[in-house]
């Protein structure tokens, strides 16, 4: 399992898409926290949850 947690924070754009294309090839669990709207755009996931003023909600 790989847990990640504001992965892009402190990385510069083509850091960002290293990591993208890493991800692309990871084989296993991912559990992926941001704010990055484009991160979670770029990296494919089964499941999206939304934390909001407390409450877990799947989207």
């Amino acid at each position: 399992m790989l847990v990640l947690d504001e992965p892009t924070n402190h990385l510069d754009l083509v850091a960002i898409e290293q990591l993208e294309q890493a991800l692309e090839t990871y084989d296993g669990t991912l559990l992926l926290v941001t704010h990055d709207r484009r991160m979670l755009e770029a990296v494919r996931t089964d499941r999206h949850w939304r934390v909001e003023a407390g409450v877990v909600s799947e989207l």
